[in-house]
């Protein structure tokens, strides 16, 4: 067997290679703790962005890293006190540098979505100005806990699938949220085919 096929069935399988971008999770610089936690959720022994079979049980790990990649990005990416502009009467801020072009941007967010939704995400939450990319500077994302989400399959074929979730809210109180997710798989790869700011 081809060496260097083992070793890359070895990095998908330990969710050390992103599907669809071909490139190693790098450790992250000091301080950087955003991204090592999104690079090092492996439940079990298969990473939530290489999860091929899609069940009831995979699509929570799945939509917990998905979170993540949103929280990340929707909070400027890895730094607090980021630079800030006003445009059209609003507060922007830039985002961080691993963030800072649309084809990073898009690039981080399709770890955890397809294309069209990561694409739909960025050209209607982020705002493009002098080459970086900047967002309205506000808090954003709902409190559900989707860690503790119990998941329905409603249709799949080989590759869609649209499921339901019921989702604790994070304070405990009120009644769970009715989630629907839609997905499609990508590369071999499930991912959420839904913009990320319309589920977190």
């Amino acid at each position: 067997m081809n060496k260097k096929w083992m070793i890359g069935t070895l990095a998908l399988s330990l969710g050390l290679v992103s599907a669809g971008s071909g490139a190693l999770a790098a450790t992250p610089a000091a301080g950087d703790t955003a991204i090592k936690t999104v690079a090092a959720s492996a439940p079990g022994k298969e990473g939530p962005a290489t999860i091929n079979n899609l069940t009831t049980k995979s699509i929570i790990p799945l939509l917990v890293h998905a979170k993540k990649l949103y929280t990340y990005a929707s909070g400027s990416g890895n730094f607090l006190g980021a630079e800030k502009f006003d445009y059209n009467g609003l507060e922007y801020r830039y985002l961080s540098s691993d963030l800072g072009t649309r084809q990073q941007l898009m690039n981080y967010i399709k770890r955890g979505f397809t294309h069209n939704a990561a694409a739909f995400y960025v050209q209607t939450q982020f705002l493009e100005m002098k080459g970086r990319m900047a967002q309205v500077n506000a808090d954003v994302g709902n409190h559900l806990q989707f860690d503790k989400a119990t998941a329905v399959m409603v249709s799949k074929t080989a590759t869609t699938a649209v499921f339901e979730l019921s989702v604790p809210q994070e304070s405990g109180q009120g009644e769970n949220a009715a989630v629907v997710v839609k997905l499609k798989k990508v590369s071999g790869y499930w991912r959420i085919d839904m913009s990320p700011d319309t589920l977190f």
